[in-house]
């Protein structure tokens, strides 16, 4: 099967950038160091989408929190306008709350926005990071719940190889196992103690890299960092010539 199209999360131009005020300078980065999509938005998605184009690029996705998805019109109008169809959220009702109560409401609200996305045309994918792999319910961890409560014809998952391998999993174990509830990949890498460019920390590249070509749900697979030492315009460059040089991706 031909591999999903690599795409960048701009949260790592935080650092010095700003999305509405350098909009050129960011998409002119990206498309240089040969990204083919980005994931976030400008405020204005028409004006944001007519510069994407303008570089051969597309939105693939936009980010957000649990709450947003108590009234998904205003996420469906926005992803209509830039011309994208997946949406991506991260996290409970609250950072703070991770108790079973949590994720069952967590998960009602997935499961009914996830379906009202799915007639128009969006799908949902729920974000994990380190905190789902922790117990919550005697030997059940929040993971387990997620993937006994979500309904896979409304929402599915968006795996951070990273915060897997943080959480103390295999990675490339867990994207096997699970594959056919994964339809969103953010590769990312840490070296145990921050985020850093790929290849420079602790995710099993090969282990992933060997999996991916049997995952033909996976829609996209967007480079993430949450920081970066590096100033961000060379920070996407690394990681994506990274996968070009090591998998020829």
């Amino acid at each position: 099967m031909s591999l999903p199209t690599v795409g960048a999360q701009l949260l790592v131009f935080g650092k010095g950038y700003d999305l509405e005020k350098d909009t050129d300078l960011i998409l002119d980065t990206v498309k240089a160091a040969g990204y083919a999509a980005v994931e976030g938005g400008a405020k204005d998605p028409v004006l944001y989408r007519r510069k994407l184009e303008e570089r051969g690029l597309v939105c693939g996705s936009t980010h957000t929190g649990l709450s947003a998805l108590l009234d998904v019109a205003p996420s469906i109008r926005y992803l209509r306008a830039v011309g994208a169809s997946d949406l991506c959220i991260s996290g409970l009702m609250t950072w703070e709350g991770r108790t079973l109560a949590d994720y069952r409401t967590g998960i009602e609200v997935l499961n009914k926005a996830g379906r009202e996305l799915r007639k128009e045309g969006i799908r949902l994918h729920y974000h994990n990071h380190d905190f789902e792999f922790k117990r919550v319910d005697g030997d059940k961890t929040g993971m387990d719940l997620l993937l006994a409560g979500m309904d896979p014809a409304a929402v599915d998952l968006c795996v951070d190889v990273a915060w897997v391998t943080v959480a103390g999993q295999n990675v490339a174990d867990f994207l096997r196992t699970h594959k056919a509830r994964i339809g969103y990949l953010h590769f990312k890498d840490h070296d145990g103690k921050t985020w850093i460019e790929l290849g420079q920390g602790r995710v099993d590249w090969a282990g992933v890299m060997k999996v991916l070509p049997d995952m033909p749900g996976v829609r996209w697979v967007m480079i993430e960092q949450d920081s970066t030492a590096l100033d961000p315009r060379d920070s996407v460059a690394i990681s994506r010539r990274f996968l070009k040089d090591r998998f020829g991706y």
